[in-house]
């Protein structure tokens, strides 16, 4: 007896779900930050106004205006990036909390967690890469990965829009990050 054949969309479906995943975790840990003003004498996410780097600067504004495809000056940051330190994230948010864009730096000892989001990204649309990067958009998200090292990588998640430009802009923002991560410990 044949066996049954996958519906069409399920792998994209799959790769979706994760992309979905890897975008909120971020995301969560960064808005957990807003819960955290009671320890800090610092109330909540700042204004970007018109600073040109952000997130401890790891992040140059207009590389990340180019990827939300608005201007950054009137969004909010939330950062867990400390100066001299790797890993860490950092979400822009708009008026309303929405967050608009994610970078994060990630530790990954067993060197193997970039190739598996690099694999799960090459399924679905508009995907472009290879071994140390790569960067894919569907809807209103955007999703790049850069390697760092053999144990730390680039996440960058915007949800401003797919296009072509957006989806360059965020790997140019990836490998920005990732440049000014290498040489921190």
């Amino acid at each position: 007896m044949p066996s049954p054949s996958r519906p069409r969309n399920s792998g994209r479906t799959r790769a979706r779900a994760q992309l979905l995943r890897l975008g909120l975790v971020p995301l969560a840990a960064v808005a957990l930050l807003g819960g955290c003003a009671a320890q800090d004498p610092d109330p909540g996410p700042s204004l970007v106004g018109t600073r040109g780097q952000l997130c401890a600067d790891r992040v140059d504004a207009a590389k990340a205006e180019s990827v939300v495809d608005q201007p950054v000056a009137g969004l909010r940051e939330l950062s867990t990036f400390e100066h001299g330190r790797r890993v860490g994230s950092c979400a822009l948010q708009g008026e309303d909390g929405g967050g608009l864009l994610t970078v994060e730096v990630v530790h990954d000892p067993k060197g193997t967690a970039l190739a598996k989001e690099l694999q799960t990204l090459s399924q679905t649309t508009n995907y472009t890469g290879d071994k140390r990067s790569g960067v894919t958009g569907e809807d209103s998200t955007t999703t790049a990965l850069v390697a760092v090292d053999a144990n730390y990588y680039v996440r960058v998640l915007g949800l401003g829009g797919s296009d072509e430009n957006q989806r360059e802009a965020a790997l140019d923002l990836a490998k920005d990050i990732a440049t000014r991560t290498e040489p921190l410990k």
